[in-house]
C-alpha cells in the first residue's frame, strides 16, 4: 500500500479606498510536487462517497473554527461550483496548483458568479492505492490543511463568512483532488466616511497607508476587512482628552473632526 498527501495555500483579497478600486493580492503557495503521479493499480478496495467528503469537509471545518472561537461559514452555490469545477479540472489532466488552469483563484470565483471582496482557497490531493473510506478522506484532508500554517490561517479566517468545497477522483492516477473556496461578498465590504471641520488639513492612517483630508472635505473609505484608523493631529495641536486617535470603523460609521471649545482636536464618532 502506498499514499501520498500534499496540499497548497492562497490567499487574495481585492482592497477598496476612496471609491476606487485597486487590487492587492497575497500569494503564498508551497513548491509545486516534482515527483511523477503515482500509477493506479486495478480497482481500489475502498471507494469513498466524494459528496459525503464534501458535505463532511465543510462540517469539520465548521467544528475547527468553532474550536478557536472563529464565526460559522455557510455553504455558497457560486464558491461550490467554482470549488467543484476546479477539483475535477485537476483530476481531468492531473495537473495541481492554484494556476493549474491558467485562472487565479478569484477569477474562477467571479466566473462562477461570486460577487467577492475577498478569496481564500486550499488545495489538495492525497493517493492511496487501498483507496479511502469516505471518512478517512475527509479527514486526512482536513488534519493536513490543520496541520499546515498557511492553509490552517486560511481555515480560521475571520473575515471570510462563505465556504464552498470541491473534490474529484483522477481515474488516469487514482488521486483524489480537493478544493475550498473562501469568501466573503462584496455585499459585506465597509463603507465610512471622514468629515474635517477645522480649518487645516488632517492627516490618517488606514491599516498602514496614509490619507489627508482638506478642511471642510468628506472623505469616503471603503475597505473588505475591518481597518484601523489612526489620526495624526497636526504638529504641536492638542488634542482634547477623550479624543481616541485609533479608531476601528464598521459599516457606515460616520467621522467628524472638529475642535472643541478650548481649540483641541477631537472626533466625534459612532
Amino acid at each position: 500500500m502506498s499514499s501520498k498527501i500534499w496540499a497548497g495555500g492562497l490567499a487574495a483579497a481585492l482592497v477598496l479606498t476612496h471609491v476606487s478600486a485597486y487590487g492587492q493580492s497575497t500569494k503564498q503557495t508551497e513548491p509545486p510536487a516534482n515527483d511523477p503521479p503515482p500509477a493506479a493499480v486495478g480497482e481500489p478496495k475502498y471507494k469513498p462517497d466524494v459528496e459525503k467528503v464534501r458535505e463532511q469537509i465543510f462540517t469539520s471545518t465548521n467544528d475547527f473554527r468553532k474550536k478557536e472561537k472563529r464565526g460559522k461559514l455557510k455553504v455558497d452555490a457560486d464558491l461550490s461550483k467554482a470549488a467543484q469545477s476546479f477539483a475535477e479540472f485537476m483530476a481531468n489532466t492531473d495537473k495541481y496548483g492554484h494556476t493549474a488552469d491558467g485562472k487565479e483563484p478569484w477569477d474562477r470565483v467571479a466566473d462562477a458568479g461570486y460577487d467577492y471582496c475577498v478569496v481564500l482557497e486550499n488545495i489538495a490531493y492525497q493517493y492511496n492505492s487501498e483507496g479511502f473510506t469516505t471518512d478517512d478522506l475527509s479527514k486526512s484532508l482536513v488534519e493536513a490543511w490543520e496541520k499546515s500554517p498557511l492553509h490552517r490561517k486560511n481555515m480560521l479566517d475571520p473575515d471570510v463568512s462563505d465556504i464552498g468545497v470541491g473534490v474529484a477522483r483522477s481515474s488516469k492516477t487514482g488521486r483524489f483532488y480537493a478544493v475550498q473556496d473562501y469568501g466573503r461578498p462584496k455585499s459585506a465590504i465597509i463603507s465610512f466616511k471622514i468629515a474635517n471641520k477645522t480649518n487645516v488639513d488632517i492627516k490618517y492612517v488606514i491599516d498602514g497607508k496614509d490619507f489627508t483630508v482638506a478642511p471642510g472635505v468628506t472623505e469616503t473609505h471603503e475597505s473588505c476587512r475591518p481597518p484601523e484608523l489612526t489620526f495624526q493631529w497636526p504638529e504641536g495641536a492638542e488634542a482634547a482628552k477623550d479624543a481616541k486617535e485609533t479608531l476601528h470603523p464598521t459599516a457606515g460609521s460616520d467621522y467628524v473632526v472638529r475642535k472643541n471649545e478650548s481649540g483641541a482636536f477631537l472626533v466625534d464618532h459612532p
